[in-house]
């Protein structure tokens, strides 16, 4: 007897912003948690999280995040972290930015890790490491 093929849903599925709003709508009018979910081909604890998400910060907390913070940054920068190394870092920025001096002499004279240094700069702060590319051709 063949077997009747399975669905397999996708683990992490994007939804959008209107089809969360939908949810909070049809909750708003009465709707229990589990029908809203038969309704709208969900997840249950899906429902579940978009609601208790809605009723602890409103219905902006349920935007798509789409990996950059309220002012654009990456994230990262503005952790505990990535603050320290940019107070870290600070010193080196300029010199890396408007020389074409080594990387390894920059990071031996301010006491700095070479990798990190050049890992924070190329994800943080990417129009430094153009400018550099800039003094390299007008050479």
């Amino acid at each position: 007897m063949p077997t009747k093929p399975t669905q397999t849903k996708r683990k992490y599925k994007s939804h959008p912003f209107s089809e969360r709003k939908r949810v909070v709508e049809l909750y708003e009018s009465g709707l229990g948690c589990k029908r809203i979910a038969r309704a709208m081909d969900l997840d249950a604890s899906t429902v579940r999280m978009w609601l208790r998400r809605y009723r602890a910060k409103g219905l902006e907390s349920l935007r798509p995040y789409d990996g950059r913070g309220a002012d654009g940054h990456p994230p990262g920068v503005h952790t505990a972290r990535g603050m320290a190394n940019e107070r870290l870092f600070s010193p080196a920025f300029s010199v890396y930015a408007t020389t074409l001096e080594p990387v390894a002499s920059i990071t031996r004279r301010y006491g700095l890790d070479y990798n990190g240094f050049l890992y924070h700069v190329r994800r943080y702060h990417p129009e430094m490491v153009a400018q550099r590319e800039q003094l390299r051709v007008i050479r």
